[in-house]
């Protein structure tokens, strides 16, 4: 039961961290909000320290680093494949690809489950699909780049979980810290690139005004995305890493919700299938 709601809670957050995002990145650049809100987001992981604690074990450290690189190429697949489109196709192949890769590798490490468990992953995988799907008039199908992208975003994001839950149970936020600091100090890099090959400029829609309510949603970004790390840190040490990443997987959902109550979106019937599903299949694994 905690293992499920710790890991529905680790999806919600990670939603609610695209949504500030993607709110910030309509003015924004992507790769200042996601190395800005990186940095913010590892501040905020030090000052939990004193209640979770830190290891200075060294598969902690080295788990941890290689989450962050993994992170920093999922990252920037993610965004260029999004870019590319369509959102409707590429966004849930990369979260089913992300809840695949890292549920085979715990199912490898023996994970099992009763017959209804199986049954209600595989219900899971499902939901994760109808609650990306976003329908639109837009239903061309994407390129074979954008297609590798997405893929490649959804196996490094798998690639990362991997990371986080192989690092020793004993090593408070040791892994997720050091996550942050090679993630926002590589995109941090980047950044920099671009602004030298830019020269500098600041682009019109980054200086008008009302910038400094952006620049709050880049930072809720950051506290949400760290926070969601903690609770997958807290719920794959707690149960399956098999169960735990394929309910991660369904962070749009968290998305959706947001920009129903924020900015009143509808949600589509078929995300309103996936989010009765995804509830209905947590409820199974909770009881089995």
């Amino acid at each position: 039961m905690l293992t499920v709601l710790l890991g529905f809670a680790t999806s919600l957050v990670y939603g609610f961290a695209d949504f500030f995002g993607a709110i910030a990145s309509r003015r924004i650049r992507p790769v200042t909000v996601t190395a800005v809100s990186g940095a913010i987001g590892l501040v905020f992981l030090i000052t939990l320290v004193p209640i979770f604690g830190f290891s200075f074990d060294s598969d902690a450290l080295t788990w941890g680093i290689w989450a962050g690189a993994w992170s920093a190429v999922a990252m920037s697949c993610l965004y260029a494949s999004l870019a590319l489109g369509p959102i409707s196709i590429v966004s849930p192949l990369s979260a089913v690809i992300s809840a695949i890769v890292p549920a085979a590798f715990g199912l490898y490490l023996g994970d099992t489950f009763s017959p209804w468990g199986y049954l209600a992953i595989v219900l899971l995988l499902i939901a994760v699909v109808l609650v990306g799907f976003v329908p639109g008039a837009d239903v061309r199908m994407p390129t074979p780049q954008a297609l590798l992208l997405g893929a490649a975003a959804g196996a490094g994001i798998g690639a990362v979980l991997i990371c986080l839950d192989q690092a020793p149970e004993d090593s408070g936020l040791t892994p997720v810290i050091m996550l942050r600091a090679v993630s926002a100090s590589l995109l941090g890099l980047f950044l920099i690139a671009v602004l030298v090959r830019e020269r500098g400029k600041v682009r019109a829609s980054e200086s008008k005004t009302g910038m400094h309510r952006l620049w709050f949603a880049v930072a809720a970004a950051g506290l949400f995305d760290s926070s969601a790390n903690v609770f997958f840190l807290l719920a794959s040490r707690t149960g399956s890493l098999t169960v735990v990443s394929v309910l991660t997987a369904l962070y749009p959902l968290g998305t959706i919700i947001l920009a129903r109550i924020i900015l009143k979106e509808k949600i589509a019937r078929t995300q309103q299938v996936g989010i009765g599903l995804a509830l209905a299949a947590s409820a199974i694994l909770a009881i089995t």
